[in-house]
């Protein structure tokens, strides 16, 4: 699997820094691989395999979301990224297979963070939803950063 996580992220940090958001000093916790169709995500999770142990396979706002820790973390600037997650499309979505999105874990509450940047337009919809709460921000099209309250590996413990 030829994955190019350096030129994604490389695109994810600078979209970032054009909006402003200061995310020094901020955990890296995971990058987000979104699949295409049920038979992408199959192929997706043996390839993962290869690169990580799954911690989880669940259904998360009504599609399967795999978590796996990588046995090799992924090493960008000043970030050790240790997960990766694998997203199945719902039910008639059409998405666009790659990389989407990457995550930040945040050390304050989301509306102090969203305070700090109050003209940007933030999606609030899962911040206060029971499994894997999270702020987003569309960057691009393809491309979403996230923020939540702990790494998507202790968060796979609160879930089970």
């Amino acid at each position: 699997m030829n994955i190019d996580y350096p030129g994604f992220l490389n695109r994810f940090i600078e979209k970032i820094e054009e909006k402003g958001i200061d995310v020094s000093g901020l955990e890296m916790d995971h990058i987000a691989y979104r699949a295409s169709s049920k038979e992408e995500y199959e192929m997706m999770k043996t390839e993962f395999m290869k690169e990580g142990d799954l911690v989880d396979d669940a259904i998360v706002d009504g599609r399967r979301v795999a978590i796996y820790k990588l046995r090799h973390p992924i090493y960008f600037r000043n970030y050790l990224i240790p997960a990766l997650e694998l997203i199945e499309p719902k039910a008639g979505q059409t998405v666009t297979s790659g990389l989407e999105h990457a995550e930040f874990v945040l050390k304050v509450p989301f509306s102090e963070f969203m305070d700090k940047y109050p003209d940007l337009p933030w999606d609030t919809t899962t911040m206060d939803r029971k499994d894997f709460p999270h702020l987003k921000l569309k960057l691009d099209e393809n491309m979403v950063v996230k923020f939540h309250p702990k790494s998507i590996l202790e968060m796979k413990t609160i879930v089970s």
